[in-house]
């Protein structure tokens, strides 16, 4: 209650220091305290670098230098000589002021280099002190800054409505000082405290003062603040990447400097987007609306449907609201939920029955009409306006003389905007791709048909720069845990390996493949007792797993032993909508929960970053097939550390496989990593065709097998 001036006084000193207190706690407070603490975790990261550098590294640098004088004293490791000086490094028996000199500023370049690469990786399992702090700071921020500006706004207005009536309350006198004051000022200062002294004055203070010691007070525990880590794992990064700044030399490098600077300052209106989109994405949506009719081969799990929602909602602000997007039914259901989850886009499905009454609704009510590759037959039947066309694994239309192929390229020639996408279009010869860029850029095309043989692969990316932009993980995700492949190997059990023979002998290559599962017991199968073994150590590590093959008997073996903790497996028989009913139950479900999939059926377009544990069953004849699998749980927003394990059986098929698809694997890995789509080492070492391979590794198992019987 306000009586006299000393309350008044009270009172307004109580309302400034809200106001002051507000403000240590800004967007600009929590981002200082973010780049201070990424800064402690790069410091961190670093260090331990620098801890597994051998001191030889120094000779990259500099030559000459006797490292066995360094390590005879101790200094192993460039961390144990990071803090000598010159003067310390004389004082090493045959260490001069020269050799001195060159060694301290060898390991000076050495550790701000490390420095500056250094990008800290938070890992949910095994969070630190400094981990911890940096993930609560953006958590606060997120949680806090809209309760932050709300009273901002609401002290502002009310201190706004009573701040006359404070500076009159604040001439209050004592008995002798109001003998000096008029009766119209007394009666004015008595009205002034009246009026401060209202219930509802005095509500709205003791509401603010509760609100600002709710926001200096507010916790968060350590196992909410690792789950939710660890389901906005993406959020998290990208929150680092605006407060600290994103280095986007590796993004861009295939483009030049000046296509860089025009794709950056396109006014890309994200309005009624409900996903915060990565540095690399907003670029990508930039350069797609830009040059309108491109390919986007960005890596598996980078986010290329996010990428085209960005373009068609860009559109559709513009009043530019009819898109189409062509991709097979497999992922048909995730287009469709990724869309509804991350923008207010309406959705229509144009496949099945009810494939006219949707046709329709798209028509009449606008947004984006879904469909499959041979449903687009049916979308000439009718006149049609289509601002954005959005081609889902494009490679599936890179046969010209195919039906599919064709209607595409139709509805691509009358779309304002055209962007196909393919995270593998590795498998291409150069031919399929300049296909696909005759589509979309007929001149350029024309030129790479004209002039292909004569150019290096710096001008083929310099040449497809307008219409072709990919994208790595490794260059895009700094942030991307580790990513460990682990091969198994396993003998035959001496069931399977009757089996195994007989295949052989038969020339049943389908048979030798699955044979090490034959055995349908633990006891009698070494591959079967091996994945129920990495499945009871994932259980009891807190993981889940994933598990693929090619054969679904092996599926259904593998079922049978783990049907407590698994769930409808997901196969070419599943429907669309219900394999992602089934990946989200196997989100939610507890740790040590196991998904089984049919490695054709599950090894596209579906995320399951709720695993991290990947069992491939057997190899596969193609090594985008098994890299696609395991991009399901090793992309954007996975957290942990992603083990891969590949079970294969000794004096086997699996062998044979492995051995001729190694220099195959190669050339995908040139392909793949270092886009030189231009290098001419894709046309002389071709792979051979699928059925050429199996007739050599048939051969193959027949003459080893013909060597141990003798």
């Amino acid at each position: 209650m306000i009586r006299t001036k000393k309350d008044v006084l009270r009172f307004e000193a109580e309302l400034i220091e809200i106001q002051q207190g507000l403000k240590d706690f800004n967007e600009e407070h929590y981002n200082e305290n973010i780049k201070q603490q990424w800064e402690r975790l790069k410091f961190i990261a670093a260090r331990e670098r620098l801890k597994t550098m051998p001191v030889d590294t120094i000779s990259t640098i500099e030559k000459g230098i006797s490292i066995n004088r360094l390590t005879g004293n101790g200094l192993e490791t460039i961390y144990d000589i990071r803090n000598e000086r010159i003067d310390d490094l004389m004082k090493i028996d045959g260490i001069g002021e020269v050799s001195a000199s060159a060694i301290y500023g060898a390991v000076s370049k050495i550790t701000t280099a490390v420095y500056e690469e250094a990008v800290p990786k938070l890992n949910p399992d095994c969070l630190s002190e400094e981990d911890v702090i940096l993930l609560e700071t953006i958590y606060k921020k997120w949680m806090l800054l809209k309760s932050i500006q709300f009273v901002q706004e609401e002290l502002e207005g009310f201190m706004r409505k009573i701040s006359k009536k404070i500076d009159i309350a604040k001439k209050k006198r004592g008995l002798f000082g109001s003998l000096f004051q008029s009766k119209a000022e007394k009666d004015a200062i008595v009205q002034a405290i009246s009026n401060l002294n209202e219930t509802s004055n005095q509500e709205t203070v003791h509401t603010m003062k509760n609100r600002f010691t709710d926001i200096r007070q507010f916790t968060v525990s350590r196992e909410h603040l690792q789950q939710h880590f660890i389901e906005k794992n993406a959020a998290y990064y990208t929150e680092i990447e605006n407060v600290v700044g994103f280095d986007s030399s590796k993004m861009t490098d295939d483009l030049s400097d000046e296509i860089v600077e025009i794709i950056h300052d396109f006014p890309l209106d994200t309005t009624g987007l409900k996903v915060t989109l990565r540095h690399y994405q907003t670029f990508g949506a930039k350069y797609a609306l830009h040059y309108k009719r491109t390919l986007l081969g960005d890596e598996m799990g980078l986010g290329k449907t996010i990428q085209a929602l960005a373009l068609m909602n860009h559109l559709f602000q513009s009043d530019a609201k009819y898109s189409i997007v062509v991709c097979p039914l497999s992922v048909l259901a995730n287009w469709k939920r990724e869309i509804e989850q991350h923008s207010h886009l309406k959705t229509f499905i144009f496949h099945g029955n009810a494939r006219e009454e949707q046709f329709k609704k798209w028509q009449q009510e606008k947004g984006v009409l879904l469909t499959t590759y041979e449903h687009t037959l049916h979308l000439h039947k009718v006149e049609l306006t289509i601002d954005a066309l959005i081609v889902d694994e494009a490679h599936y239309v890179k046969n010209p003389d195919a039906k599919r192929s064709k209607s595409v390229y139709e509805l691509a020639t009358i779309a304002h905007y055209a962007l196909f996408m393919s995270g593998t279009p590795l498998e291409n010869r150069l031919e399929e791709m300049k296909q696909l860029i005759e589509v979309l850029q007929p001149p350029i095309a024309e030129v790479l048909s004209r002039e292909l043989h004569l150019l290096h692969p710096t001008e083929f990316k310099k040449t497809v720069a307008p219409v072709y932009l990919r994208r790595n993980r490794k260059d895009v995700l700094t942030e991307l845990p580790e990513l460990e492949i682990i091969p198994q190997w396993m003998d035959f059990g001496e069931e399977e390996q009757a089996y195994y023979e007989e295949a052989v002998n038969y020339g049943q290559l389908m048979l030798m493949r699955r044979a090490a599962w034959l055995g349908g017991t633990p006891n009698r199968s070494p591959k079967l007792q091996k994945l129920l073994d990495i499945c009871d150590e994932a259980k009891e590590n807190g993981h889940k797993v994933l598990v693929f093959s090619f054969f679904r008997d092996v599926i259904r073996i593998v079922e049978s032993h783990l049907s407590d903790r698994t769930f409808e497996a997901i196969t070419g028989d599943v429907s669309n909508h219900r394999r992602q009913d089934i990946i989200d139950e196997f989100t939610k479900a507890a740790p040590g929960s196991v998904l089984i999939s049919q490695i054709t059926a599950g090894g596209v377009g579906l995320n399951i970053q709720a695993a991290n544990i990947v069992i491939l069953c057997e190899p596969q004849w193609k090594p985008s097939i098994e890299e696609q699998a395991i991009s399901r749980a090793y992309r954007m927003g996975q957290s942990r550390d992603v083990v891969v394990y590949r079970l294969l059986t000794e004096n086997s098929i699996d062998v044979s496989m492995l051995e001729l698809l190694g220099q195959k694997a190669g050339i995908f890995d040139l392909y793949a990593r270092e886009s030189e789509v231009g290098s001419l080492i894709m046309q002389s070492n071709e792979d051979e065709g699928d059925e050429s391979l199996k007739k050599k590794v048939l051969q193959l198992e027949k003459e080893r097998l013909k060597e141990k019987i003798g």
